[in-house]
C-alpha cells in the first residue's frame, strides 16, 4: 500500500513493466493517465505467465517473441500494441532466449512508449486460445531419460540456467549444465552413461545424448569426462 501511495503522488502519466509476471490491481492499475504497459516474453496469447521462454522451450517450440500490451486486472490479458518474432538459435537455452529478447524488448517498448506520447498508438485484442506459463519448481529440471533425446534436450535448455536442469546417479543428484545431441549414434539403454569418441554419453529412447559440463552435489562445475572418471560404479545408470 505505501509503495501503491508513493506511485499515485507522482501522478504519472504511463507505467511501464517488463516481465513482471504478477498482477498490478487497483488502485495502483488506474493510477497514470495512460495506464500501464508490460513487456512479455512470449507471443500473447501464447505462454501467459511467469515463465514463457522456458515452458516454451520445454514445449519444443523453435519461435518465440516478445509483446507490449496493456495491463488489465486479468493476467497477461490485455489489448497488444506491438509484437516481434524471435527465432530460437539451435542449442539456445532459456537464459540465452532471455537475453536476446531483453535486448530487442527495449526498442519494441521504447518504440510504443513514444507512439503513446504522440497519441497514435494502437492496441487490438489478443487472437487465439491462450496457454499459460506458471513459475516453474525445481523439480521441473529433472530429465527423464526415458523419453526421446529431443524432448530431453528441449527440457534440458528451457530449465537452463533457472531452475536448472538435473539427473540423480545412484542416488546422488547431478546438475547438467551443458547438453547437445551425441555425434554418434551408438546403442545405449535409456539412463546408461558411457563413454565414446571422447564424449561422454547418456541413453534416452532415441539418440543417445552427449553431456559436456555437469556439477556433482557438493561440488564445483567440470567436464563431464573429470566427473566420469571419477564414478565409482561400474555400470552408473542416470536416473536412479
Amino acid at each position: 500500500a505505501a509503495a501503491s501511495d508513493r506511485i499515485a503522488a507522482l501522478q504519472p502519466d504511463l507505467g511501464v513493466i517488463v516481465a513482471y509476471g504478477g498482477l498490478v490491481r487497483e488502485p495502483l492499475l488506474s493510477a497514470p493517465r495512460y495506464g500501464w504497459i508490460n513487456l512479455h516474453f512470449s507471443l500473447l496469447p501464447a505462454w501467459r505467465g511467469a515463465a514463457p521462454v522456458q515452458h516454451a522451450l520445454i514445449a519444443g517450440e523453435t519461435t518465440t517473441g516478445a509483446t507490449v500490451f496493456r495491463l488489465v486486472p486479468e493476467l497477461d490479458a490485455g489489448d497488444v500494441f506491438d509484437q516481434l518474432t524471435y527465432p530460437v538459435p539451435p542449442g539456445a537455452t532459456a537464459g540465452d532466449v532471455l537475453d536476446a529478447l531483453a535486448h530487442r524488448g527495449a526498442y519494441l517498448v521504447e518504440g510504443v512508449v513514444d507512439a503513446i506520447e504522440a497519441g497514435i498508438a494502437v492496441a487490438h485484442p489478443q487472437s487465439g486460445a491462450p496457454t499459460f506459463a506458471p513459475k516453474l519448481s525445481a523439480e521441473d529440471g529433472l530429465l527423464h531419460w526415458d523419453e526421446p533425446a529431443d524432448r530431453i534436450l528441449s527440457r534440458f535448455r528451457g530449465t537452463t540456467p533457472e531452475p536448472g536442469a538435473f539427473t540423480t546417479v545412484d542416488g546422488a543428484r547431478v546438475k547438467i549444465l551443458e547438453a547437445a545431441p551425441a555425434d554418434d549414434d551408438i546403442a545405449l539403454a535409456p539412463g546408461h552413461i558411457a563413454a565414446a569418441g571422447g564424449a561422454i554419453l547418456v541413453g534416452t529412447a532415441s539418440l543417445p545424448v552427449a553431456l559436456g559440463r555437469v556439477q556433482p552435489a557438493g561440488k564445483g562445475p567440470m567436464d563431464a569426462a573429470d566427473w566420469w572418471r571419477g564414478l565409482r560404479s561400474l555400470d552408473p545408470v542416470a536416473g536412479r
